[in-house]
């Protein structure tokens, strides 16, 4: 696969995680949109990080690690729209900071905090539009895809 091959998997990945968030709104899994809106900023993030750093994203969900490998790349730094980023900068990394705390574990050592895995309505939603808008200013600072339709 091309580099715009792999970039275009990680946006469509985040574009069917977008897509999917109404459905478990609707059904009022508050859990799972908190979830699958952690993953549809990574995967947002992977894809930009193959497309500014020429190389396949690590295995990770640290949304923080991601975006920092991103926004250092000097192919980032010396795209166009880099100016109107910096003043988004930061707000984006405090985003970053609550929506990866989201990333659902089943590993034993995070069966003692099951309790924290439960989350409300109103943070759910407020998740799910910071995500939205994320999701949409950080694509834009890529180039458009045309993303196939996926069943």
């Amino acid at each position: 696969m091309t580099k715009f091959e792999k970039y275009t998997y990680w946006v469509m990945l985040s574009d069917y995680d977008l897509q999917t968030l109404p459905c478990l709104i609707e059904s009022k899994r508050w859990v799972y949109v908190a979830y699958i809106c952690q993953q549809a900023v990574e995967r947002q993030l992977k894809g930009m990080y193959v497309f500014y750093n020429d190389m396949e994203a690590p295995k990770t969900h640290n949304v923080n690690f991601l975006f920092s490998k991103v926004v250092s790349s000097e192919r980032f730094q010396t795209a166009d729209g880099y100016e109107s980023f910096l003043p988004r900068r930061e707000a984006i990394e405090d985003f970053l900071v609550d929506i990866m705390f989201y990333y659902l574990s089943d590993y034993p050592f995070s069966y003692k905090n099951i309790m924290n895995r439960f989350i409300k309505k109103d943070v759910a939603l407020s998740l799910y539009e910071k995500t939205k808008e994320t999701v949409a200013y950080l694509r834009s600072l890529q180039p458009e895809v045309e993303l196939p339709h996926i069943v």
